[in-house]
């Protein structure tokens, strides 16, 4: 128990110093951060999550609203801070007013919520989605799940092999979509909010449609929209539509 104990701690103090050495600076967020996942490992993960998403929403077939999809995300694609990956935007057959973005820059938006918006509201969404991508929203949860993790069975299991490779990659992944569907912290969703109002001005979109999206989402969701769709995992909506207010004024005015 002693060597297993040991063996952690030297596990835990490896992770700080590795930590240590991965300080990069972040355009979007304008930090310096600490990013363990290589933007490779990252679109991996995607890659390796979107099977489960799709099992449980599929894509639409509904070919006109992909192409008007995909028309307002390669416009704010081409302005994002973040360029080291490709961004892929697919539609889903879901009426539910929600977006969400899978690591990797795979950014989808249900039916419904592209039937109620405006290509200018739209557009504020797909940017709001490309800003967690571009923050590195997403990969931080998880980097922070899985040092968690890490350390746990490193201080408590040691490290013998085992043969349960396959069943700790899918163990991962479902960790990974998990924390996809849970909701982002107020700090993050006020930083995407800013992002996605500079992507959408940069791109030739009207920034303030991000407040009619938000009060128009707001409006469709009715009595319950502090746990249903784009607010279940987007929420906070009246103090994000007040520092919406506050700070597109602020960016106008510095362009």
């Amino acid at each position: 128990m002693v060597k297993k104990i040991l063996r952690g701690f030297i596990i835990l103090f490896s992770i700080m110093a590795l930590a240590g050495c991965a300080t990069t600076y972040n355009p979007a967020t304008g930090r310096n951060e600490i990013i363990l996942i290589s933007s490779s490992t990252e679109v991996s993960l995607g890659q390796k999550v979107i099977p489960q998403l799709l099992k449980e929403y599929p894509l639409s077939d509904d070919s006109g609203l992909q192409k008007r999809l995909e028309s307002i995300g390669s416009r704010i694609a081409e302005v994002c801070d973040r360029q080291d990956i490709g961004y892929k935007f697919s539609v889903l057959k879901n009426k539910e007013l929600n977006a969400l973005t899978i690591p990797g820059g795979f950014i989808y938006v249900n039916e419904g919520l592209m039937k109620v918006l405006n290509d200018d509201e739209l557009a504020y969404v797909v940017a709001h989605e490309a800003g967690h991508t571009a923050a590195r929203h997403i990969v931080k949860k998880i980097q922070s799940s899985m040092a968690y993790q890490l350390i746990l069975t490193a201080a408590f299991a040691g490290l013998g092999g085992d043969s349960g490779g396959a069943a700790s990659a899918l163990s991962a992944v479902d960790t990974v979509y998990g924390l996809v569907q849970l909701s982002y912290s107020r700090k993050d969703e006020y930083e995407a909010d800013r992002l996605g109002a500079k992507y959408a001005l940069r791109s030739g979109f009207d920034p303030y449609a991000s407040i009619l999206a938000l009060e128009k989402i707001k409006k469709e969701e009715g009595p319950n929209w502090k746990v249903l769709g784009y607010f279940r995992t987007h929420p906070y909506a009246d103090e994000r539509i007040a520092a919406l207010k506050k700070f597109i004024p602020e960016l106008k005015n510095s362009k």
